[in-house]
């Protein structure tokens, strides 16, 4: 029997019996492309709503009805299910390549899955009179996208750990491809150009990842971006590989963090944790007690940040504080919040740590204490002086809450869009789904409905992905402020 080969990543194609066929309508393409990416029944209603939204209910049924008769004809009368009210694929005899990709991703068959990868979703494919339809394409394209740069870097974590410089560089050079405002990727490549022994390649992806960033979002790299520069220019940094138990599990685990896959984050800290050196050991037990902290899990939160805080001194001290005092608010414990985040500031004034400031002012005005609105604006002063993007990111969005509640929506408006702009170039898919969902609640105050809507959908798709797919973590969903 005739096989049916939908290739959806990169430009659509569509093959019966290795035989390219073209459908009559883009429509039929969108309502194939649909029901064979969501991989389960729809309703009628649904599908004309989706692709006719500006036509009344019987008009857009009967545009249904002379599509699904197109794509009948195209595909041989064959693959299309309809019954009643419901339309679906028969998937016997289909192969489609969204479907291979995310399967390769589940088994761990990293290889395959970047061959899969073509192109984005659909890509060059759009319907003009559809906005519903646009905004599906776009958030399943974002998330295939982020899965697909998730692969290449751990492919290229793995060739490192092998010893294949080229083969790191091989992937590391299209993961940056897939999102070039993402800072770690620049540095990543940075890396291995050095330890390759192109020392200009190095300095040369630093200058682009400069120009990149400042006439994009008008921001500077981040001092850890600049640190490997000055490292790379002035030779001191080590060409030696990572170890393999803490540096690359480490970095690993920040990627799945960004990702919001944190039980594999968790996983991967834990392996870095276990072979830690002293000195590393309090770095790594907050990065556990923060993906603990996103996953509402106060009790293992708790007990990270208390091992965190004994093992740090310091300004890496009052930073833990900081964190610790938002957990325990968050949890319910006010009172303690406010002393934890007291004494974050006090050890910061004391170590004059501009980092741990930064974060203690961040902290203090969330807890609504004495002076808030002071504390979040020199928050956002001292971030942006680091160039800390992702304490920049936090203070921006607490400072445009407490705009929003004091009715200045235009400026709580403004200062959210910069913050999603800037934490969608750190990757943070967790936080950028709050910030969706902060910026759909401003637009919405502002009378924007259509466009509120558009960000509350997107933060509704985005926070479904964070976490287990299979567990519940209502905590997940309750992240506004941080």
């Amino acid at each position: 029997m005739a096989e049916l080969r939908l290739s959806l990543l990169g430009a659509p194609s569509i093959e019966v019996g290795r035989k390219r066929i073209e459908t009559d309508t883009r429509k039929a393409t969108a309502l194939l492309a649909y029901l064979a990416v969501s991989e389960q029944p729809q309703r009628r209603a649904t599908l004309a709503a989706l692709l006719w939204p500006d036509t009344d209910e019987q008009k857009a049924r009967g545009a249904l009805r002379r599509t699904l008769s197109v794509l009948r004809s195209a595909l041989g009368d064959r693959w299309l299910e309809a019954e009643g009210e419901t339309i679906d694929l028969d998937h016997a005899n289909v192969r489609v390549d969204v479907t291979e990709f995310r399967r390769a991703i589940a088994d761990g068959r990293l290889a395959d899955a970047a061959k899969l990868y073509r192109g984005d979703l659909l890509e060059g494919f759009s319907l003009r009179d559809s906005p519903q339809f646009d905004d599906w394409q776009a958030a399943e394209a974002d998330e295939l996208r982020s899965g697909y740069a998730d692969v290449l870097s751990r492919l290229a974590a793995a060739a490192e750990r092998d010893g294949d410089l080229a083969g790191a560089l091989g992937f590391a050079k299209p993961r940056l491809a897939t999102d070039p405002l993402h800072e770690p990727a620049h540095r990543e490549l940075m890396r291995l150009y050095a330890r390759s022994g192109d020392r200009s390649a190095a300095l040369r992806q630093y200058r682009e990842c400069v120009r990149l960033l400042d006439r994009e979002l008008g921001v500077a790299p981040v001092d850890e971006t600049r640190a490997l520069h000055d490292a790379i220019e002035t030779g001191t940094l080590s060409d030696r590989e990572p170890p393999a138990e803490v540096g690359t599990a480490a970095a690993i685990g920040d990627l799945h963090t960004l990702h919001g896959d944190y039980l594999r984050a968790i996983e991967s800290y834990e392996a870095a944790a276990a072979k830690a050196p002293a000195a590393a050991r309090a770095g790594i037990q907050h990065k556990l007690a923060q993906v603990h902290h996103r996953r509402g899990d106060w009790t293992k939160a708790e007990r990270h940040y208390a091992a965190a805080h004994k093992a740090s001194e310091g300004g890496t001290k009052a930073r833990i504080l900081a964190d610790w005092s938002l957990a325990a608010h968050r949890s319910g414990d006010s009172a303690r919040a406010k002393r934890l985040a007291t004494e974050a500031l006090g050890l910061a004034e004391r170590s004059k740590d501009k980092r741990a400031l930064a974060q203690a002012h961040n902290i203090l005005g969330v807890l609504g204490a004495s002076g808030a609105r002071a504390h979040l604006e020199t928050s956002v002063t001292l971030a942006r002086e680091l160039g800390d993007r992702e304490a920049h990111t936090a203070a921006l969005n607490n400072l445009a809450l407490a705009l929003k509640d004091a009715g200045d929506l235009d400026r709580a408006r403004a200062l959210t869009e910069q913050a999603l702009a800037e934490c969608e170039a750190l990757g943070d898919r967790h936080r950028a789904a709050a910030l969706h969902n902060n910026l759909a609640d401003i637009l919405r105050a502002q009378g924007s409905k259509v466009e509120s809507m558009r960000h509350l959908k997107r933060a509704v798709r985005l926070f479904s992905e964070i976490g287990e797919a299979s567990a519940s973590e209502p905590e997940v969903w309750k992240l506004v402020a941080w």
